[in-house]
């Protein structure tokens, strides 16, 4: 009828289109950045609107970490109708299906992974139990089939390669390099079936971590802030932590802090640039220059590894806070982390001509990725039969088929 208005039409999936705009928004500013006018304005509703389905931030955010672990869960590929999967070629084939689905549905929800990944420490404890739980559930079905395909590997390794090969499919969640789902698939499922088959080096159960490095004394004032945060950022959180605590651990008073930082966004960038230079030292120590690619490669892989174990504070803070950081900040971290990834990229294609540009990054940050999650699993313990059995692991998610 002319002259009519049109009545707006409120869309059916609007309660998934708010999940998804927090999940970016949570993904790109973390937690504590993110308000809910925010994403009210980004799904285009009101304040109102939005209550309606979620009572408040915290429940949103909840929803977007525990999410893309049920949805694995529901999807996960079953075997064709009587497959024998005691045989080891129908597992590790059953696998492989596995691991395709897995990277399908992760790919459709990168940013609840990566929410979870970082901003998981502030998950309430029943809601970080159920994920917890859930991925565990993901380990042991994965766990079925490798056991079958790995008879004679005790349960340690059997726990390890299953770890390892969720964490190529979860890595997708940490970056956004593009490829076409068909591609991404195979690649993703094809590096997470090569981490089962690995060959580990033997467990040394009994191996102490090595002797902590005698302390030089007392340390500069200024060292000791930024010791004393990175140790604070790490057990809390950037958001949790104030600057009195960490003035007080540094064994300062709150002016004392001041003398030295502005503030503790300040604090957490000299931090961060100070990992991104401690890393940098550590791969020029590897003798990487000058040697064939594989060769370098090799070398930067295991003083990757080793950096990581032995600076696992400092190297989770570095990835884990950047979000918290103004934009200025932010894009000078991400410019120092893409320089450090282009070197494993361009040594990945030296030694693997085979492989295409954004092939080659995934599988880079598959393998950066894979080792703080399986760092985390092996609670970081610091030996070199650890150290050994995760720079294996890597290796076969950079190597060919």
């Amino acid at each position: 009828m002319a002259g009519a208005q049109r009545v707006a039409v409120r869309p059916r999936n609007r309660k998934q289109l708010i999940l998804a705009a927090a999940g970016d928004a949570f993904a790109a500013r973390g937690y504590h950045n993110v308000g809910m006018e925010d994403i009210a304005a980004a799904v285009g509703v009101s304040g109102p609107a939005l209550y309606r389905h979620f009572p408040s931030k915290y429940a949103m955010f909840a929803t977007c970490a525990t999410s893309l672990s049920g949805t694995l869960l529901e999807e996960w590929a079953t075997a064709p109708l009587g497959a024998d999967l005691a045989d080891p070629e129908v597992a590790m084939a059953h696998l492989h299906d596995v691991f395709a689905t897995l990277t399908r549905v992760t790919a459709r929800q990168r940013s609840a992974g990566g929410i979870y990944r970082w901003e998981g420490r502030y998950l309430e404890p029943g809601d970080r139990e159920e994920v917890r739980l859930q991925f565990e559930e993901m380990i042991a079905r994965v766990a079925a089939d490798v056991r079958t395909v790995c008879p004679d590997d005790p349960s340690a390794d059997i726990d390890l390669l299953s770890s390892g090969a969720l964490s190529v499919v979860a890595s997708i969640t940490a970056h956004r390099t593009s490829l076409p789902i068909t591609r991404l698939t195979r690649l993703v499922a094809d590096a997470a079936t090569r981490v089962v088959g690995t060959e580990l080096p033997p467990a040394s159960p009994g191996a102490a971590a090595p002797a902590p490095v005698a302390s030089p004394g007392r340390v500069p004032r200024r060292t000791a802030v930024l010791d004393s945060a990175v140790h604070q950022f790490y057990a809390e959180g950037f958001a949790e932590v104030t600057i009195e605590a960490i003035a007080a651990e540094a064994g300062l008073t709150t002016s004392g802090f001041y003398r030295h930082f502005r503030s503790k966004a300040e604090v957490l960038l000299e931090a961060c640039l100070v990992a991104s230079q401690d890393l940098n030292t550590a791969v020029e120590a590897a003798g990487i220059r000058g040697a064939k690619p594989a060769i370098a490669l090799d070398r930067l892989a295991r003083a990757y590894v080793a950096h990581s174990f032995s600076h696992k504070e400092q190297m989770s803070v570095y990835y884990a806070n950047v979000t918290t950081l103004p934009a200025a900040d932010q894009a000078r971290l991400r410019a120092l982390q893409r320089e450090h990834v282009a070197l494993w990229v361009t040594l990945l294609r030296g030694a693997r001509p085979d492989l295409g540009l954004p092939e080659a990054r995934f599988l880079a940050l598959a393998a950066i990725s894979t080792v703080t999650d399986l760092g985390r699993r092996l609670h970081w313990r610091d030996d070199d039969s650890t150290r050994a059995r995760v720079h294996a692991i890597i290796s076969r998610v950079l190597s060919a088929p």
